[in-house]
């Protein structure tokens, strides 16, 4: 059933069609015979864009569930690191496409889940592509999506029994430091309730150093937590360890 939801990508496919289109028409004014010198320029110009291209269009095809199924790899991780009860209350930060929402909800039959996320335009993602993904995982019943912003949940303190999230965090612009994203993610979940996220937590522009994450985490008094580097968990093909894909991405999961 999996294979019929709309996954979506976390490369954006305009901004990679995009970059598909300038490569071929740098191509093609390459081979313009307008001298040596233009003809070298022209052919430095296309490799560089080449490049850029072509890492992007390989992240595409890893991501995709028809490729490497890498974002179903993620999702899996994320769950695997979660014991919770069947009658569980959940929270989705950051739905997407509300795939990972959906999975949870396949996974714990009886449980009630909240999606939550704020679907800017930069974005291929929607409200409309969850419930239909909810709709044909036959989980809309226990499935529902609102829109919201992660750095300010509308949700009281520790309201769910657990909360997940995907590649989210750091990309909340209403704060600068993401440990303040982390933070309120945490303060929805009830004492003894699972989380499980999934960031760039080895990015020091966006959590600072792993030592201060570390402290603010311990800071918490949660019951339980564990902070490691996602290739550490899974497999990560080595092009995509690269640190602008999943070199600095890290998991915190744990009890609260």
């Amino acid at each position: 059933m999996d294979t019929q939801l709309d996954y979506g990508n976390w490369i954006r496919k305009k901004n990679l069609l995009i970059l598909g289109l300038i490569a071929g028409c740098t191509g093609i004014l390459t081979a313009i015979p307008l001298g040596p010198i233009y003809r070298l320029f022209m052919a430095t110009l296309f490799s560089i864009i080449g490049l850029c291209f072509l890492f992007p269009a390989y992240a595409y095809f890893m991501f995709s569930q028809k490729g490497g199924r890498f974002q179903d790899k993620v999702y899996q991780l994320i769950l695997d690191c979660l014991h919770a009860q069947p009658k569980t209350y959940a929270l989705d930060i950051g739905s997407g496409n509300g795939v990972l929402a959906v999975k949870f909800a396949q996974k714990y039959r009886e449980a009630q889940v909240i999606g939550i996320d704020y679907w800017g335009q930069n974005w291929e993602y929607s409200q409309r592509v969850c419930e239909k993904n909810a709709q044909i995982a036959g989980a809309a019943d226990r499935v529902r999506f609102q829109k919201g912003d992660a750095a300010a949940l509308p949700f009281a303190n520790n309201t769910f029994d657990v909360a997940i999230s995907n590649l989210t965090f750091h990309e909340v612009q209403s704060v600068a430091d993401k440990k303040v994203v982390l933070q309120e993610a945490l303060r929805v979940v009830k004492p003894g309730g699972a989380f499980a996220f999934v960031d760039y937590f080895y990015d020091e522009q966006y959590y600072g150093k792993p030592s201060a994450l570390k402290e603010q985490l311990t800071s918490l008094q949660l019951a339980k937590f564990e902070c490691r580097p996602i290739r550490e968990m899974i497999e990560v093909p080595l092009p995509l360890q690269h640190p602008r894909a999943f070199g600095k991405v890290g998991i915190i999961y744990g009890r609260k």
